[in-house]
């Protein structure tokens, strides 16, 4: 007897244990889903915020030690240098960004978007539209911090067009 109730025990625990770890990464799912999305929207307000040459609330999106990684140039690190790189081309041009998201992904407290758009500029003063990223692609890092908002920590980027060769 005492057998058999140690048995049923035993298979009444793994049962429970199951059921434990299936709700548990049911949740996980849950959360990832939730993350992506919040990451998504990130990108979002990046488009957003460049298109309404809102400088404040773009710089807001990244971390404080966020680099920046443009073609042709120095990684930009932090928020200062990031800063002194976009805010006098927010101030001194109409920045046009279209983004569209090809993938996300959520690992723990990191999440990773690949998209692909397009980036040009016209002079505030006048004049003609750059393209600046034309046929472009990027991949974007984001930590979440401990309020549970999505940061920027990096951003790379560049075109599939080659450099022009003037």
């Amino acid at each position: 007897m005492k057998k058999l109730h140690f048995s049923v025990l035993i298979i009444v625990s793994i049962v429970l244990a199951f059921f434990i770890l299936s709700c548990n990464q049911q949740k996980q799912t849950v959360d990832v889903e939730a993350d992506i999305a919040a990451i998504k929207e990130v990108l979002k307000k990046y488009e957003d915020t460049v298109n309404a040459g809102d400088f404040d609330s773009w710089i807001s999106l990244w971390v404080d030690d966020g680099v920046r990684m443009p073609p042709g140039a120095t990684s930009k690190i932090g928020i200062t240098q990031i800063t002194d790189e976009m805010k006098p081309l927010f101030e001194q041009f109409k920045i046009t960004a279209t983004i569209e998201i090809e993938d996300a992904k959520v690992f723990g407290d990191i999440g990773l978007t690949t998209c692909s758009g397009n980036i040009s500029m016209t002079p505030k003063t006048g004049g003609d539209t750059i393209a600046v990223l034309p046929d472009s692609k990027a991949l974007t890092i984001y930590k979440k911090q401990l309020d549970g908002n999505w940061k920027i920590i990096y951003d790379c980027f560049n075109s599939n067009l080659p450099p022009n060769q003037e």
